[in-house]
């Protein structure tokens, strides 16, 4: 075997990798995106089936080694993994979701074979883009998703969701490997991904005008998100003084901003530090002192600040039930509203198929056994009327669709910690996969962290507030309220379906020519 047939392919996946690393946070080159195929796309043609699955298996493990480095942070802060078990753990997770990258590039080999120009392009976005769709992500994430800074380039999301960029920036870089690769029908294939990134943008000037004209005459309401900067190291200390300490900082915090006509005070994700001290029907566990103590330090300044508090805990209604939940507290320290989180995180807060098998339960350390919440929850803060999240749950396109269907809400609250998973990429990348929310469903995302980046996104997706990793402060911010409406809130992910259902239709076709050819009865290739 010629060694320039190893070294192209091995070559092309290594750049390949490198353009996806570079396209996603802590870097952001987001124009990488649009010929992070390409390398990969122009060699495998030349490769048989079985190398094409490799060749992609390998690009999807190579990036989400890039991507993912946080993985092993996280085993070893959150679980007390050891480094060498840590790295291990983020091997595992990069070679299992590499596979669907694998299955994507032999997809592509076979289903694009004798197909050319507008074909050829047409098929290998539809194919990235159905992949994306339907693979099954610990943390859901898409190659549009890389656009999040560019509010042009997301527009279009709130007709086809993200699958549509990912669409427009393959469909780009599966036409410049055709012109690399000289095949037939090139020129025909780069003038259609030319003008779906023309139209793609133009709508994106169009709609990004007109929606901000429309976020400018909308009501607004005042709001003190406060970024305590309450750390894993901080978590992890024990004690009664420790637990006082972190809700003094976030009083402390919570002082040094400006509360001057805001109508609440948020606070993030697990902002209380212990479980807390009431059940469903807000009755006082009393047995629960140093929680009762933490509370009283709580409602002590809310008199003080005379505002309602939004506050991330656990709560544990009984024995047998746990919850990640946000409380609102009212300025006389009553507790008004709860939200239980009902989108857990697998291998965080709870062990997967541990219902099977019981004896997963504890196994790793710091890995919970929750229980999901049942429904819905809005918030009302004056007049902003908050559809509530937390954390892992603004990940999920339809999650946060069909809380925005079951109506009353105006603009989208997400509690959350990062961290646990370091200062480096997952911070970036989690605000990277919530902000679509905010052009999906076009109603302002508001989210509150514990050390960053807490931020505001307008529903015409520019970036209001932004806070730097670990940057201590209360931000005042006047959130643009917005009802949710789309054509993507009101159909969902209708484009995304249509890229599987085109991918499974030339699946079919394949096997029917195969099938055919073997009976004697098709044509012979």
């Amino acid at each position: 075997m010629s060694i320039s047939l190893i070294l192209r392919p091995l070559i092309a996946v290594i750049v390949s990798a490198a353009l996806y690393t570079v396209a996603l946070p802590d870097l952001g080159w987001w124009p990488a995106a649009f010929v992070a195929w390409t390398p990969l796309l122009v060699v495998l043609p030349n490769l048989r089936k079985r190398s094409a699955f490799f060749a992609g298996w390998a690009l999807g493990t190579l990036s989400h080694l890039g991507i993912f480095p946080w993985i092993s942070h996280t085993a070893q802060t959150m679980s007390n993994f050891s480094p060498a078990a840590g790295a291990v753990i983020l091997v595992l997770f990069a070679l299992l979701h590499g596979l669907a990258w694998g299955v994507t590039a032999l997809g592509i080999r076979t289903l694009s074979e004798g197909k050319q120009g507008i074909g050829y392009v047409v098929t290998t976005a539809a194919i990235v883009s159905a992949v994306e769709f339907v693979n099954p992500q610990l943390f859901p994430w898409h190659l549009g998703n890389v656009f999040w800074r560019v509010p042009i380039l997301m527009q279009g999301v709130e007709i086809t969701g993200i699958a549509g960029a990912t669409f427009v920036a393959v469909a780009f870089g599966a036409a410049l490997a055709a012109i690399l690769k000289r095949g037939g029908g090139a020129v025909r294939g780069a003038v259609f991904a030319v003008a779906i990134l023309v139209v793609w943008v133009a709508y994106g000037v169009v709609r990004f005008g007109q929606v901000e004209k429309e976020v400018s005459q909308a009501p607004t309401a005042r709001l003190a998100l406060v970024q305590p900067d309450v750390t894993a190291a901080d978590r992890l200390e024990k004690g009664f003084e420790a637990k006082v300490h972190v809700i003094e900082k976030e009083i402390a915090t919570t002082r040094s901003g400006d509360l001057e006509g805001v109508e609440a005070i948020i606070w993030p994700e697990g902002a209380f530090p212990t479980t807390f001290p009431t059940n469903l029907q807000g009755q006082a566990i009393v047995s629960q002192r140093v929680a009762m103590t933490l509370l009283r330090h709580i409602r002590g300044a809310l008199r003080t600040f005379d505002k309602p508090l939004i506050l991330g805990s656990v709560t544990k209604p009984d024995a047998e039930t746990v919850h990640n939940s946000a409380i609102m507290i009212s300025p006389k320290g009553s507790i008004e509203r709860q939200y239980h989180k009902r989108r857990l995180l697998a291998f965080g807060e709870y062990m997967p198929f541990s219902d099977l098998f019981p004896g997963l339960k504890g196994l790793v350390p710091r890995v919970t056994d929750m229980t999901p919440g049942s429904h819905a929850e809005v918030f009302e803060l004056g007049p902003a009327k908050a559809m509530m999240s937390i954390c892992y749950e603004a990940i999920h396109p339809e999650f946060t669709r069909q809380a925005a269907l079951s109506g009353g809400g105006n603009m989208i609250l997400n509690l959350t910690n990062d961290g646990w998973f370091g200062d480096y990429g997952a911070p970036g990348q989690h605000l990277m996969v919530q902000a679509p929310r905010a052009v999906e469903l076009r109603t302002s995302l508001v989210r509150v962290t514990q050390t960053g980046i807490t931020a505001v996104i307008s529903p015409s997706g520019k970036i209001i507030v932004e806070t730097g990793i670990h940057e201590k402060r209360t931000v005042t911010v006047d959130v643009p309220l917005k009802e949710p409406k789309s054509f993507y809130l009101s159909f969902g992910p209708v484009f995304a379906w249509l890229c599987v259902l085109l991918a499974l239709s030339m699946v079919i076709s394949r096997i029917s020519t195969l099938v055919k050819r073997r009976r004697g009865l098709g044509p012979s290739v």
